[in-house]
């Protein structure tokens, strides 16, 4: 999702130019694609995060997507990396309830999962695909340790 608001390029990992102390300061103007049809997974109802997960404290979006028959998340930069901490979280949470991870540190995409997960993403990087519906101009390199 690349898109220009008002003269400001938005993407991926790159927090929005428009956030300000008390959030969105163009929300109501704010446009359909991508700001209105984005939904952060800590905003969903009934998610699992706890509150320190909320992006503007974690520096980190979590990204629902689906996943064959199960849900999965996408960790994406705002502002950070995911860290030692969010990773052992889940990798933990992952572990007890099947839900697989992507997450990019240093341009490299790491799956975590179950092993079909893992294949599958590799399997996506060998056709050159994103492993997920990330940036498609973003490099594509997945880490050979992933998992």
């Amino acid at each position: 999702m690349i898109a220009t608001i008002r003269g400001h390029d938005m993407k991926p990992g790159t927090p929005c130019h428009f956030l300000g102390a008390e959030g969105c300061t163009i929300y109501d103007e704010r446009p359909h694609d991508p700001c209105r049809t984005f939904y952060c997974a800590w905003r969903l109802e009934g998610n699992p995060f706890p509150e320190s997960f909320r992006p503007d404290r974690l520096g980190v979006i979590i990204v629902a997507r689906p996943w064959r028959d199960r849900q999965g998340y996408e960790l994406i930069s705002a502002g950070r990396d995911p860290d030692e901490n969010l990773l052992n979280w889940m990798r933990e949470f992952s572990t007890a309830t099947g839900s697989p991870f992507l997450y990019s540190i240093d341009g490299y995409y790491r799956a975590f999962g179950v092993p079909e997960f893992q294949e599958d993403m590799r399997a996506r990087a060998a056709r050159g695909e994103l492993p997920s519906l990330r940036d498609p101009s973003a490099p594509l390199r997945l880490h050979p340790t992933a998992g």
